[in-house]
């Protein structure tokens, strides 16, 4: 099999060239968290193989770069999986589970709207967000979808973007429990599904069509 014909039959962006020729592989990341059998298996393929390392980036992913053409299908093979095995992007902070300034759990948050979000065919790649506090770490507000959880509940963010024309996104509903959280959100990605133009993200949308008529569709008024 040709080089570019085993890239395309992996996950997305599991294998990307580079400039110099070499390749950069990247390790399945669920949620920026690794289990210490990934962990093991990414430190011996860097070993046996003289990779220099690897390389964190700021949407918790890790990239091992450097990888020749002549090794790349024996490293993605000792990694096991390997790219973007989701739909659409969710990121989270570790929320109540192991922050002090944690109110909620956004961790598990997380890995449900991931589940959630899949089943949804929309017109552009979104980026969803969750954060256990105000604090907003993962930087909720700046999300196609946010999240950001408080004593009380969740509060819901619709059409925000952290691009090169940034977008705070709009409150769609403040103090929901989880469940109404994941309604709201359900309902304001059909209409944008039904309305948006193709490859349009959320920010775009919203400044075309008005927050109140994604308020009006999401909340019957």
């Amino acid at each position: 099999m040709k080089t570019q014909e085993f890239i395309e039959q992996l996950p997305v962006r599991a294998v990307m060239h580079r400039a110099d020729g070499s390749f950069t592989v990247v390790p399945r990341v669920a949620l920026g968290s690794l289990s210490a059998d990934a962990l093991a298996k990414i430190n011996a393929v860097v070993q046996e193989y003289s990779l220099a390392g690897v390389r964190l980036t700021a949407g918790q992913h890790m990239m091992i770069d450097g990888v020749s053409e002549d090794i790349l299908s024996d490293v993605v093979a000792r990694l096991g999986e390997v790219g973007d095995t989701y739909k659409y992007k969710v990121q989270a902070c570790l929320g109540n589970t192991g922050c002090k300034f944690g109110q909620r759990d956004s961790m598990e948050l997380a890995r449900n709207l991931e589940a959630f979000l899949d089943k949804f065919n929309l017109p552009s790649k979104i980026k969803a967000s969750v954060s256990g506090c105000s604090m907003c770490c993962v930087e909720s507000m700046v999300r196609d979808i946010g999240l950001l959880g408080k004593n009380v509940g969740w509060t819901v963010s619709f059409g925000g973007n952290a691009g090169k024309k940034p977008r705070q996104a709009d409150v769609l509903a403040e103090d929901v429990t989880s469940k109404e959280a994941f309604e709201i959100i359900g309902k304001a990605l059909d209409f944008y599904a039904e309305n948006a133009r193709i490859k349009e993200r959320t920010a775009r949308f919203v400044e075309r069509v008005g927050i109140d008529a994604v308020k009006a569709a999401v909340f019957d008024v």
